[in-house]
């Protein structure tokens, strides 16, 4: 039996292009290094351009680059036949994924100097959204598009046992992507700031679109439920082996007796409101892509809202201050202990300390949050349908 188990997985991954599984490594890379890097500044402070968390991106990135211009030199001046569906640039050719990825690979390693020269010129960032950042962002996310885009042009031409493989990967590849926003989502995520409106947008306004648009070119019955465990899971592994390692702060103020990598934000419950896209998709969608937006982009606001509106009122109470939830391991060393670190902020400090009110949410706004989650769910719809007939 074993053998026979033994043997089918090894059919399975030699019919599949080596270059795939470098793909996942590398955005695995890519994701692991940037939520270490969080954690580094969190706790430990400035960082240099080579740092070991930079090193694990770039590393990344470079793995991603180089592989698509392997494949591309190949194809354009060795075997015209590697790859039978290609898009030509340049006179080179190769896969649209190819090409995507290169970009990715260029934009990540332009933002190396640029983020050094940032710090130098204005020290530790106080915000994840600055300049450079966005620039590694762009990138990262280029990187991560085009893995997925060869996954699903794979997919798409793959037949029987090899196709149900490959959609298992490429709900991996997917959930990558969630974690990647829910990385840039981080300052209006933390626990003490799940009560404002600040957050309730942004977060429906990004997972409704991502998981719709999965959703849509998923082929599993239950994709996107699959993909919001496997984010969830991924962000929880990260929680849980951070705060194993040992560090301490090395630039001041220090305010906190930090001796170990402060851990991300426990992950949002996306989870839930992923099964109901995934049972109104099984039942409705040869509906009206309208009529589906409506249902999947107001179902999902109200679930997302009532659970996480709970669920963030239990990461603030001593039943989350365990290794677990780590609910008392994510206040970064330069945030002053108080009595105001487990309870929920209205009030934001801005880059130049300032302090700015925060909207609550109400009767009103809330009827704006269905409204952006029905556009980007639609919107999701719209893109995961151009996606899922990618095929070069």
């Amino acid at each position: 039996m074993l053998n026979v188990i033994k043997n089918n997985i090894s059919e399975l991954i030699t019919n599949i292009p080596s270059y795939i599984f470098l793909f996942l490594i590398a955005s695995t890379a890519i994701i692991v290094g940037i939520e270490w890097d969080i954690s580094w500044h969190e706790t430990i402070g400035r960082d240099k351009l080579l740092s070991p968390p930079h090193i694990v991106v770039y590393v990344g990135g470079i793995l991603c680059g180089l592989t698509c211009a392997y494949i591309a030199l190949r194809q354009t001046f060795v075997d015209e036949n590697l790859y039978n569906r290609y898009v030509v640039f340049w006179g080179f050719k190769a896969p649209f994924a190819c090409w995507v990825c290169i970009w990715g690979a260029i934009a990540m390693l332009t933002s190396a100097p640029f983020d050094d020269w940032w710090h130098n010129a204005y020290g530790l960032d106080v915000q994840i959204i600055s300049p450079p950042h966005l620039v590694l962002a762009a990138g990262i996310f280029a990187n991560l598009l085009g893995s997925l885009f060869l996954l699903i042009a794979e997919k798409n031409l793959a037949t029987g046992k090899q196709k149900y493989f490959l959609e298992q990967l490429y709900m991996y590849a997917a959930s990558l992507i969630v974690v990647q926003f829910a990385i840039l989502l981080t300052e209006s995520s933390f626990h003490n700031k799940q009560h404002t409106y600040e957050f309730f947008k942004n977060s429906l306004i990004i997972y409704s679109f991502l998981i719709v648009a999965f959703r849509i070119i998923g082929e599993h019955k239950y994709t996107a439920t699959i993909i919001s465990i496997l984010f969830i899971v991924h962000r929880c592994i990260i929680i849980w082996i951070l705060p194993l390692f040992k560090a301490e702060p090395l630039l001041g103020p220090i305010y906190r007796d930090i001796d170990h990598y402060v851990a991300p934000y426990f992950p949002v419950l996306i989870v839930i409101p992923a099964i109901i896209i995934d049972i109104i998709h099984n039942k409705f969608h040869k509906s009206n892509r309208i009529i589906n937006a409506v249902m999947m982009g107001s179902s999902f606001c109200v679930i997302f809202f009532l659970v996480q509106w709970y669920f963030s009122e239990f990461l603030l109470s001593e039943y989350a201050r365990n290794w677990f939830f780590a609910g008392d391991n994510t206040f970064p060393y330069w945030v002053r202990v108080n009595e105001n670190n487990y309870k929920f902020w209205f009030f934001d400090r801005t880059p130049y300390g300032q302090l700015s009110e925060m909207e609550r949410v109400s009767v009103n706004n809330f009827g704006l949050l269905i409204i952006f989650t029905i556009i980007f769910s639609y919107l999701g719809a719209s893109f995961g349908s151009w996606i899922k007939k990618v095929k070069r």
